[in-house]
């Protein structure tokens, strides 16, 4: 990766709406090289997308909470299928595959303690699920996509 594409990620890592002419103007580029230059990362797979971060209390949600999910391993038990599950589900911000003590990660956004409880059993009731345990926090805490970067 060059040193015009290292900025163009680093700029998008930072701030998923910031315009290609603002880019442009920081890598002293026009703003159609650097929308060539981005084209050409989502090609070569090493952009595969953008988001943005948003204010979880300021849309109606009280906090995040974090489902830790161990798959059966007997039975025929697919991850990819929980996983697959999980990524429909709503309110579902972060799904994927872990290495270490569990099989998945789920991120989820909640709007209270019901609503918790709910998402932990409709998550123990997909096909294949083992066993699950969770964390929840205060949804005032900041979740950026820089941090799941991998």
């Amino acid at each position: 990766m060059n040193e015009p594409d290292r900025h163009i990620a680093d700029a998008l890592t930072a701030d998923a709406r910031l315009s290609f002419r603002k880019i442009a103007g920081q890598v002293e580029k026009s703003t159609d090289t650097v929308i060539n230059h981005y084209n050409q990362m989502v090609e070569r797979g090493e952009i595969r997308g953008t988001t943005v971060v948003v204010d979880a209390c300021k849309i109606g949600y009280e906090g995040v909470a974090a489902f830790q999910i161990d798959a059966a391993t007997s039975r025929g038990a697919d991850p990819n299928a929980i996983l697959d599950a999980l990524i429909n589900m709503p309110n579902v911000i972060v799904a994927t595959k872990t290495v270490g003590e569990h099989d998945l990660l789920a991120l989820a956004v909640i709007h209270d303690l019901p609503h918790y409880a709910q998402m932990g059993k409709e998550i123990a009731e997909i096909p294949g699920v083992k066993s699950i345990s969770s964390n929840v926090w205060p949804a005032m805490e900041e979740i950026c996509p820089k941090y799941f970067i991998i």
